[in-house]
C-alpha cells in the first residue's frame, strides 16, 4: 500500500522558506484569526447567492434536528417513559443503523440520484415520524419497548444519512469550482466552517432550554409522584421537528432547476467531472459541460423516437393501406 503513496511532488525545504518565525502566542491569535475569518468568509458567500443559501437549513439545520433526537428525544423517552436512561443507548443504536443504510443507498444509487434534493426532502418527511412518542404509553420497565422505539429511529435516520452523505459530496464538487479571496482560506473550508459552527451555536442553545422546558413541565405535572411529559414532547419533539421538515424540505426548492423530484444538475452545474486543467475560464469550462450534457440529451430522445418509428411504422403503414382499401370497397 505504501508504494501508491507520494509527496505529490511537495517541497518542505520552499515551504520552510516561506513559513515566518512566530512566537506561540502569535500562532495561537493567528489560528483564532483564521478560524473567524473562515466563519466569516463562508457567511459571506452563502448569504450572497441563491446557489449556497439553501445549504444554511439543508445542512445545519437538518444536523440539528439529528443530534436532537438522539441527545434530546431518545435519553427524554429513555428515562421518562421506560425508567432507565441506559436504555436511550439502544435507540441511538437504531440511530446509528439508520445512518449506515442511507449512507449505502448513497452509494448505490450515486449515478440514478445525482443531486441531493430527493435525499434531503426524503429526510424533511421522516422527520414527521417523531410524532407518535407524545401520544404512545409504552409499558415502563420493559427493554422490548426500547427496541421499538430504535426501529421508528432508522427511517429517520437513514433521510438525514442520505442528505447529509450526499449534500457533502454536492458542496465538495460545488465550491471546487470557486475561488477563494483569501490567500489562507479556502472556499470550502469556509462555507464548511460556517455551517458546522451555525449548527453547534443552535444546538448549544436550544438543547439546555428545551431540557429545562421539559424538566419544568414534568415537575409541575407531579416530579417522581407520577409526572408526565406528555405535552412537552408535544412542542419539543412534534412542533419543533415540523418546523424543520417545511424549513428543510422548501430550502431543497430554491436552486435553480431544482423542481424536479430528480433534477439531473442544479445551477446549470455538471459536477459528476473532475475540474479540467485547461486554461480556459470556470465559466467557459462550464459552458461547455452543458452544452455537451444537452447534447446527450437531444441524442438519447432522438435514438427513442428513432426506435419508436422503426418499431411502430410498418404497422402504421399497414393500417393507413387497409383503411385505404376498406375506402375504395364501399
Amino acid at each position: 500500500m505504501w508504494f501508491f503513496i507520494s509527496n505529490l511532488n511537495y517541497d518542505l525545504n520552499a515551504h520552510k522558506l516561506e513559513k515566518k518565525s512566530t512566537n506561540y502566542l502569535k500562532q495561537i491569535g493567528m489560528g483564532g484569526y483564521l478560524f473567524f475569518m473562515s466563519i466569516w468568509t463562508g457567511g459571506k458567500i452563502i448569504f450572497s447567492s441563491r446557489q449556497y443559501i439553501w445549504l444554511l437549513p439543508g445542512y445545519a439545520f437538518a444536523l440539528y434536528g439529528h443530534r436532537y433526537l438522539e441527545n434530546g428525544i431518545a435519553p427524554q423517552v429513555a428515562r421518562r417513559y421506560l425508567g432507565n436512561s441506559a436504555w436511550s443507548q439502544i435507540m441511538v443504536g437504531g440511530s446509528n443503523f439508520g445512518e449506515l443504510l442511507g449512507a449505502g443507498f448513497v452509494f448505490l444509487f450515486t449515478n440514478l440520484v445525482q443531486t441531493p434534493m430527493p435525499w434531503l426532502r426524503l429526510d424533511a418527511l421522516m422527520l414527521l415520524i417523531v410524532w407518535y412518542i407524545p401520544y404512545w404509553r409504552p409499558k415502563k420497565g420493559d427493554v422490548n419497548e426500547a427496541w421499538k422505539v430504535a426501529g421508528t429511529f432508522v427511517p429517520i435516520s437513514f433521510g438525514w444519512a442520505a442528505g447529509d452523505v450526499s449534500l457533502a459530496a454536492y458542496i465538495q464538487a460545488s465550491l471546487a469550482r470557486v475561488e477563494s479571496q483569501h490567500a489562507d482560506v479556502s472556499a470550502l473550508g469556509a462555507v464548511m466552517a460556517f455551517l458546522y459552527s451555525t449548527y453547534i451555536v443552535i444546538y448549544a442553545i436550544c438543547s439546555p432550554l428545551l431540557g429545562r422546558y421539559i424538566d419544568g413541565v414534568y415537575n409541575r405535572s407531579g416530579g417522581s409522584d407520577g409526572g408526565t411529559i406528555y405535552s412537552a414532547l408535544v412542542n419539543t419533539a412534534g412542533v419543533q421537528f415540523t418546523v424543520l421538515c417545511v424549513v428543510v424540505f422548501l430550502s431543497t426548492f430554491v436552486p435553480k432547476g431544482a423542481l424536479a423530484f430528480n433534477p439531473a444538475m442544479l445551477n446549470d452545474q455538471a459536477l459528476d467531472a473532475d475540474l479540467e486543467k485547461s486554461g480556459l475560464p470556470q465559466e467557459v469550462i462550464e459552458e461547455k459541460r452543458r452544452d455537451s450534457y444537452m447534447k446527450d440529451r437531444r441524442d438519447s430522445v432522438d435514438r427513442v423516437n428513432a426506435d419508436v418509428n422503426d418499431t411502430f411504422a410498418p404497422d402504421l403503414k399497414n393500417i393507413t393501406e387497409a383503411s385505404r382499401e376498406n375506402t375504395r370497397t364501399y
